[in-house]
């Protein structure tokens, strides 16, 4: 097949979230042997840590940039001399018209659930621009079940026209000397992290609030809130205020891989208690490294987790506060490491990535 590919997720330096999905995604296709032809859309350069070309891995660049998949890439698409057998996207946003198969890719559908914790434009594009990707879809991948079934409900789509493509997890590099990422960050153990993009749905000023409760009783915990700024965030950085914790609260903004790992592995817990999500890999990422994980009871993380975390009420403070307290408990804490690891084993890129080619051989 000829496939071609929107590359601009995956080309990013500060890579989250779709980002992730794409990069490994693409990473790990690349490594995949087949007879498949691959073509890489982007309207920038490809970063160096991108695959590099070969006989079946070519790159197009091109402009402009803004609004590239709504103008850009559909008109080259259709003057080009390549004929395509299908054209897939990491993320909700298909080209607004194209003359081959569209496969966009649904990670979620939380600006449906909360509209309010987005801004007018983003909204917006998000209701819009994924409401025509899927009508013009061939296909359709989405990154769980639990986001298949909310396809299905919410567009009324057929399920046989969506396969599930998860996210995987890469292996954790080697961790040497800890202590410099820690001291980088004035962090201190023991401490509970919390890892993704600063936004509503991350549920930031709930935890806040429970762990300042439970820090009055354990003074010698941190927080560690690890990600950069996204939207609609100022109640976060308030509700530490209002709490008084200032000086137990550490924000590092974006965080390298590197980093991400140290921090996970030298976490007591990670704590995940977000009120909509897709999948959760930093859940599985923290598991991959032997620490145990802390996470809000909703559809995704009982789909992904099952029952090798500690799933909380992500409303109820007393349900994480109990949380706070189980996860120091030896027994409970070496189940939940053993448990997380074989959990984790599930989930790898490239099981991913031959899941992705076993859904465009049905198309």
């Amino acid at each position: 097949m000829n496939i071609g590919i929107d590359g601009n997720e995956a080309n990013l330096t500060q890579r989250v979230g779709a980002g992730q999905y794409a990069f490994h995604l693409l990473t790990e296709l690349a490594k995949l042997p087949s007879n498949n032809i691959f073509h890489i859309y982007l309207k920038n350069k490809p970063l160096s840590d991108l695959p590099a070309e070969s006989a079946n891995w070519h790159y197009h660049i091109f402009g402009p940039p803004k609004l590239w998949t709504r103008f850009a890439l559909p008109f080259h698409l259709y003057f080009s001399k390549i004929k395509l057998d299908l054209f897939f996207s990491p993320s909700h946003y298909s080209p607004l018209f194209s003359p081959f198969p569209t496969v966009p890719t649904i990670h979620d559908l939380g600006y449906l659930d909360r509209p309010q914790d987005f801004n007018a434009k983003d909204i917006h594009q998000l209701i819009n621009w994924t409401k025509q990707s899927l009508h013009r879809a061939k296909h359709i991948i989405a990154v769980s079940q639990f986001t298949k079934n909310e396809l299905v409900r919410i567009y009324k789509l057929e399920p046989q026209k969506i396969s599930i493509v998860p996210n995987g997890v890469a292996d954790p590099p080697e961790i040497n000397n800890p202590s410099i990422v820690l001291s980088k960050f004035n962090i201190r153990q023991p401490y509970f992290i919390d890892v993704g993009t600063l936004k509503p749905n991350k549920n930031l000023p709930f935890l806040i609030s429970a762990f300042a409760k439970f820090h009055h009783q354990n003074p010698k915990f941190q927080l560690v809130i690890a990600g950069k700024k996204g939207w609609l965030f100022d109640e976060v950085f308030s509700t530490v205020k209002k709490e008084q914790i200032e000086s137990a609260v550490i924000f590092t903004d974006y965080i390298s891989e590197t980093e991400k790992w140290n921090l996970l592995k030298n976490a007591q817990a990670l704590v995940i208690p977000s009120t909509y999500e897709g999948f959760g890999i930093p859940a599985i990422e923290s598991q991959k490294i032997g620490t145990p994980v802390i996470a809000s009871g909703i559809p995704a993380f009982r789909e992904v987790l099952d029952d090798t975390a500690i799933l909380v009420n992500p409303h109820d403070q007393a349900s994480l506060l109990q949380a706070f307290e189980e996860v120091q408990k030896p027994k409970i804490r070496q189940k939940l490491i053993v448990n997380g690891l074989k959990r984790s084993a599930i989930y790898s890129w490239v099981n991913s990535a031959k899941s992705l080619i076993q859904a465009f051989n049905t198309i």
